[in-house]
């Protein structure tokens, strides 16, 4: 076995472990989305998102999957918007960051489980960092055989870093409440 491969076997370990303690059962996909949707307009309420509450119950959606087939559904929060432009609907906070995710449920589970998910955020024009991205990859990617189902972008769609699973709701909440932009930069 060589070094690679036993880097692929220790990440695949660690994800493992710490999925089996990750909260990805859920009742229903539709208290999944009543739950992000107080989420997101307490977040409102409190002056952390701009995004208006009008807004909020737009851009938030149940839908069926289209892609994995009956009893799927997904969560989705905004426009999926890789190519990162502004004017793709978001979710914006009173800072200028802004960011969208769609959440995959299966139902056909008993619990619901939540399945996969990615949840990106972009940050001010002039902020050295671009995005930050949360990605749990659907079942059989090939992303799981390295371990590396769940993983982070930091700010290269093409860099990633094994990270053990979140929530969905533990990076909502550092998205809204957890990534301040600093007054001043370190560098300064």
């Amino acid at each position: 076995m060589s070094g690679k491969d036993d880097w692929e076997a220790i990440c695949q370990q660690v994800q493992n472990r710490q999925w089996e303690i990750t909260p990805h059962h859920v009742k229903n996909a539709r208290m999944l989305w009543a739950k992000i949707l107080k989420c997101l307009t307490t977040a409102h309420n409190e002056g952390a998102l701009k995004t208006k509450i009008h807004e909020i119950h737009s851009l938030l959606k149940l839908e069926k999957s289209a892609k994995n087939g009956k009893g799927f559904f997904e969560i989705v929060g905004g426009q999926r918007n890789f190519k990162r432009r502004k004017n793709i609907p978001h979710f914006e906070r009173r800072d200028g960051c802004w960011f969208d995710f769609a959440i995959s449920i299966d139902q056909n589970s008993k619990p619901a489980e939540i399945i996969g998910f990615d949840f990106e955020i972009r940050f001010p024009e002039n902020y050295p960092v671009k995005f930050l991205r949360f990605d749990l990859n659907l079942p059989n990617h090939n992303n799981e055989n390295r371990g590396m189902r769940f993983h982070i972008h930091p700010g290269s769609d093409d860099f990633t870093i094994h990270s053990p699973p979140m929530s969905p709701f533990e990076i909502l909440h550092l998205f809204l409440y957890g990534l301040e932009i600093p007054e001043r930069p370190r560098s300064s």
